[in-house]
């Protein structure tokens, strides 16, 4: 498979054979014996050019993910045979800094001060990558997610939308506010590809609210959306832990009557299978964390 992929991804068997350190004879040989083995012409061969038959485009999405997991395999049959291993990779997305992961992660060192963490923000897609390919031990995401497959996913909370608007707006002094009142302000928000279900839903409620979210400006973490905030860039939808960032210049308001699947969710996501101690201790350490001082 490594050796069709190679000569499917270069369309030419001397490149491939040169990429894989073989010599060409062999490479063409070993092509040839998968092509009988599976019964189809994977690739058309003549003396200018080698192209991939339909079958062979087929043949090379799935050889693709065959390699990628058995990568993976072996990665997490090596991890899981030390399983006093010191080392951590820990993703999250910036919600969880909002008290969470400072928090578990002070309660964990406390009882395994010799584990190393890495900490690493990514965007959730970035972080299930990662999970599947066994280079991320946990990461706090956002759900829902989208092929969760062999992941154990745990929902830590939901957190309400407020909004967060300039001090020096009028509506800043109002106890609390509608969506319908925001339908003149421009927006401060994350982009779509960040987290589309939630964008979706954002701009789902703004529409039966009666108008359309005018986007003015997108930023991809928290600090950032509160800082253009604070400038007069527009008003936001942020969870209610935002609070604890202590922007100056910006005035968090509640919103009434909000759909009730509109809220901010913070999940942990691993791979239980062949898990090893550390990150075992780890996931109990947060759970412990979320119960005791993160109210659901």
């Amino acid at each position: 498979m490594r050796h069709f992929v190679a000569v499917a991804e270069e369309l030419h068997f001397g490149r491939a054979a040169a990429r894989l350190g073989l010599a060409q004879p062999p490479l063409s040989q070993s092509i040839q014996r998968l092509e009988r083995g599976l019964g189809v012409q994977l690739f058309v061969r003549s003396h200018r050019k080698v192209e991939l038959t339909p079958a062979g485009r087929t043949f090379l999405d799935e050889a693709r993910r065959t390699l990628t997991q058995a990568e993976t395999a072996v990665h997490l049959a090596r991890r899981a045979a030390v399983d006093d291993l010191t080392e951590l990779k820990v993703t999250f997305v910036s919600a969880a800094l909002y008290r969470l992961l400072p928090a578990a992660l002070r309660n964990y060192r406390a009882q395994f001060p010799a584990v190393e963490i890495h900490l690493e923000e990514r965007a959730t897609d970035g972080q299930l990558d990662g999970l599947r390919d066994g280079s991320v031990d946990i990461g706090f995401v956002h759900p829902p997610l989208k092929d969760a497959g062999e992941l154990d996913v745990r929902m830590i909370y939901r957190d309400r939308l407020m909004a967060a608007i300039p001090s020096a707006s009028a509506l800043a002094s109002e106890p609390a506010v509608v969506l319908a009142d925001l339908a003149d302000e421009g927006f401060v928000l994350f982009p779509f590809r960040q987290g589309p279900n939630l964008h979706a839903r954002i701009t789902s409620a703004c529409r039966r609210a009666g108008f359309v979210p005018r986007v003015l400006q997108e930023a991809l973490q928290m600090h950032t959306i509160l800082s253009l905030v604070a400038a007069g860039m527009g008003v936001s939808l942020v969870p209610e832990r935002a609070r604890m960032l202590h922007t100056e210049g910006v005035t968090f308001v509640p919103i009434l009557g909000l759909p009730d699947d509109l809220t901010w969710d913070l999940a942990l996501a691993w791979r239980a299978q062949n898990a090893h101690r550390p990150l075992r201790a780890f996931v109990e350490t947060v759970l412990a964390t979320v119960e005791a001082a993160v109210p659901n």
